[in-house]
């Protein structure tokens, strides 16, 4: 929903600039594109704290053991 509505306000501001047709439709989905990944991530990144603050902490009775390397095969794929 942000980006379309980013897409609308980026068509008069691409004409004020003079652009043609393609360049201010150009223009209007670099900003759609731009303002969804913007937009992504700030729900990703509010998803993660919340997960994160949800997850018990390593001090606390049922919080997962540390995950050590088995074998040399393990430590190469990280």
């Amino acid at each position: 929903m942000a980006g379309a509505a980013a897409m609308a306000c980026a068509i008069p501001v691409a004409y004020a600039m003079g652009l043609n047709f393609v360049a201010a439709f150009t223009f209007a989905c670099v900003v759609f594109v731009a303002v969804a990944m913007w937009v992504e991530s700030k729900i990703a990144r509010r998803r993660s704290e919340a997960a994160r603050a949800a997850a018990p902490s390593a001090g606390e009775p049922g919080a997962p053991a540390d995950e050590t390397p088995v074998s040399a095969e393990d430590t190469a794929s990280e």
